[in-house]
């Protein structure tokens, strides 16, 4: 197992001029990495489009230390929006390799660390064919981006070349929707690189509603929907992955294949759900387009004065929300929480198709309980003409890189018949001095339409998917970054896994360091997933962390992907 490297990079990586061999994918250094003519030949293929990698961070480094341009970059650090266009940047900081962090001091090194070494900006099947051509052909490691907003670490490595798919942002726009599906209503056709916020504005403009995610920067084509995609729309439609009608994908063998629900089936079942990253490079996704509808957000929130009558008081509102939950999500609502030690935020209750009134009514028994046991409070309730003005105002500003995740999807059965254990174990969390986060959602098959999918079935029943999360300090110790993955890992994610033992886990918002990352992330569909991920890429050129079939590869401390023939879970860090 790879110790510190992918988590850390506290070790500068040093590119020993040694041969790769068939284990491992070249690498910097290598007697057989490409040369400097074979990376100007794939350049000149793909119209001038391959990027060198040089971190956003490095002006916060000497030889090219700028101040006023590191004091820009250390203010802009956790926006989403100051990485989109990067074709390498990483949002969660425990995958940036910390070699070129703008927090470090000035003079440690700026190497690329786990930052992939070249990026192709895609602007049509042909640079993918290409991206996976020179891959192919000079062994080396291939990864699949778009924002890069991603926790677990799929969209980088150290050593790769990226396909970046950010600049494939067409949408189509479908009035009536024909095809091998059911569906006969409005969809709209997404380039790989459209992101929530670009979807939904063509929705709204339309009279529509797209399920995507609440963060609007997120991709939706990507891992997003085909990892499950939860949404503020989950209780009404289902999950994102739920609304996909057809896939197009270029496959390892630089084929551009069309999957619905007639041709290339299994093809289409694994990418809706079953993880991305692994089966193929999706080009375009077509999905199901709602109604626009009048819809209402909330905000509630309350706290405690620390006094052990107002703590007890609070616990029990805490506990009272959550058996108002089942209520809410069934008729369509959906939310938002995020407490800790004394504050809980209900931001937002987000209701599509709720009036005031009626969002009101769905409401009342919480402010009331509130009311009654004394405790400080605020309620806030608005009622929009779309779900877009909605969205906006619900789902405020996201930030990036600013915690340790670790998650369990909470089912329904718990909730409604055992709530005191889901209460001690909560409390236990947030006595630790961890936060939770909440998305309160309950997407079943009918609700979703009974779609044949690879979703992960846990979801089915899912009430509450619980995050625990502890804050990420930009200049916090590598002991303390390892205790705190060892707490979310080890000590809550024990508890959470014990207290649901046959649930599973978001894979999108996830541990990385998952256990059993087959079981949660993807339960009983993950050998038939298999069997689909070996038909269409035999020679493993698609490799993403947690991903179908990575079991089969391991990094090693220097970053290098080698193939792990004990057949172990990689991990790139020793907890």
């Amino acid at each position: 197992m790879a110790r510190l490297y992918a988590l850390l990079g506290l070790l500068s990586l040093v590119f020993p001029a040694s041969a790769s061999t068939d284990d491992c994918r070249s690498f910097p250094g290598d007697a057989d990495w490409p040369s400097t003519k074979e990376w100007a030949t794939l350049n000149k293929t793909v119209s001038g489009r391959l990027v060198a990698t040089t971190p956003i961070g490095s002006p916060c480094h000497e030889p090219n230390y700028d101040a006023a341009a590191c004091a820009l970059i250390r203010e802009g650090w956790h926006d989403p929006t100051f990485h989109d266009e990067s074709s390498s940047s990483i949002m969660a900081p425990v995958w940036t390799n910390r070699s070129c962090d703008p927090f470090t001091s000035t003079d440690s090194p700026c190497s690329l660390g786990n930052y992939v070494h070249y990026a192709i900006n895609v602007t049509k099947p042909a640079h993918i064919a290409a991206g996976i051509r020179f891959a192919r052909k000079h062994n080396v490691r291939l990864v699949i981006r778009n924002t890069g907003h991603d926790y677990l670490g799929k969209s980088t490595g150290a050593g790769a070349l990226a396909v970046w798919t950010h600049r494939l942002k067409n949408i189509e726009h479908i009035a009536k929707y024909k095809g091998a599906h059911s569906w006969t209503g409005a969809a709209l056709k997404l380039g790989a690189g459209v992101q929530g916020f670009e979807a939904y504005d063509v929705a709204h403009k339309l009279g529509l509603q797209i399920v995507g995610g609440e963060c609007s920067t997120v991709g939706i084509a990507g891992g997003y929907t085909q990892g499950g995609g939860h949404s503020a729309l989950n209780s009404r439609y289902g999950l994102a992955a739920d609304q996909v009608l057809e896939w197009e994908v270029m496959t390892a063998d630089g084929e551009v294949r069309v999957a619905n629900l007639k041709k290339n089936k299994e093809l289409y079942w694994a990418l809706s759900g079953g993880g991305g990253g692994t089966y193929g490079i999706v080009t375009a996704m077509t999905v199901k387009a709602h109604p626009d509808s009048v819809t209402t957000m909330a905000k509630i929130s309350w706290t405690h004065d620390g006094s052990e009558e107002q703590v007890a008081k609070w616990w029990e509102a805490v506990a009272f929300f959550h058996s108002l939950t089942p209520g809410y999500t069934d008729a369509g609502a959906f939310s938002v929480d995020v407490y800790f030690t004394g504050s809980f935020s209900l931001n937002p209750w987000f209701g599509p198709g709720f009036t005031a009134e009626e969002a009101n009514a769905q409401l009342a028994p919480l402010v009331e309980r509130l009311q009654e046991l004394g405790l400080q409070h605020t309620v806030n309730i608005t009622e929009f003409s779309g779900y877009l003005p909605a969205y906006n105002a619900a789902f405020d500003y996201i930030q990036v890189g600013i915690a340790q995740y670790g998650g369990r999807l909470i089912p329904r059965s718990l909730v409604v018949n055992e709530p005191q254990r889901l209460q001690e174990t909560l409390k236990g969390i947030i006595n630790s001095g961890s936060l939770i986060f909440e998305v309160t959602t309950h997407p079943t098959l009918e609700i979703a339409g009974f779609p044949d999918n690879a979703v992960l079935p846990a979801w089915r029943d899912n009430q509450l998917n619980l995050v625990v999360t502890i804050p990420w300090n930009d200049t916090a110790t590598p002991a303390s970054i390892i205790a705190d993955q060892q707490t979310i890992t080890n000590k809550w994610g024990g508890a959470l896994r014990e207290l649901v033992p046959d649930s599973g886990a978001y894979m999108n918002e996830g541990d990385p360091f998952e256990p059993d990352f087959k079981k949660e992330f993807f339960g009983i569909n993950y050998d038939r997933l298999l069997r689909i991920k070996d038909k269409y890429d035999p020679d493993q050129i698609f490799y993403a962390i947690t991903a179908v079939g990575s079991d089969r590869w391991a990094t090693r401390e220097d970053g290098r992907l080698c193939r792990n023939d004990e057949g172990k879970l990689q991990s790139a860090v020793g907890l």
